[in-house]
């Protein structure tokens, strides 16, 4: 499991007073951003050519979050396939209630042809073992 820490800033609520439903997918992303970081790598760069754009997210919401509220964001799992990879997320609130999960799928793209291409290997083994708790 990845895990990835944050407090709720004043752009991250909405006019009904809580986090917009929006933000989900950019906790997500900053989660994501900070996990391919510790691999060395980022979202234009997984290695071979190959960065990653999302093609769909799924978001659910458990609990409202506030100002200053401090969240973890985990990232609990990935599935590969051949072209593409689901990242599962879970966000907990500072009592360790969980608030929102969800999951985005992301698929390999080589943005200088713009094209779709094959999840690099090296990454996919990375990615596994960290998220396993192996040491890299």
């Amino acid at each position: 499991m990845y895990q990835f820490n944050y407090t709720i800033q004043k752009d991250d609520i909405n006019y009904g007073g809580h986090v917009g439903n929006e933000r989900a997918l950019l906790f997500f992303q900053m989660a994501r951003m900070s996990f391919f970081e510790s691999l060395g790598l980022s979202e234009l760069d997984l290695g071979e050519g190959a960065g990653v754009i999302q093609k769909n997210g799924f978001v659910e919401y458990n609990k409202q979050l506030f100002l200053n509220d401090s969240i973890t964001i985990n990232i609990t799992n990935i599935e590969f396939s051949k072209t593409s990879f689901n990242m599962f997320y879970e966000i907990f609130n500072q009592d360790g209630d969980k608030v929102i999960n969800g999951s985005t799928l992301l698929v390999s793209f080589d943005y200088s042809k713009h094209k779709i291409k094959k999840v690099p290997e090296t990454f996919k083994e990375s990615a596994t073992k960290l998220i396993n708790g192996d040491n890299i």
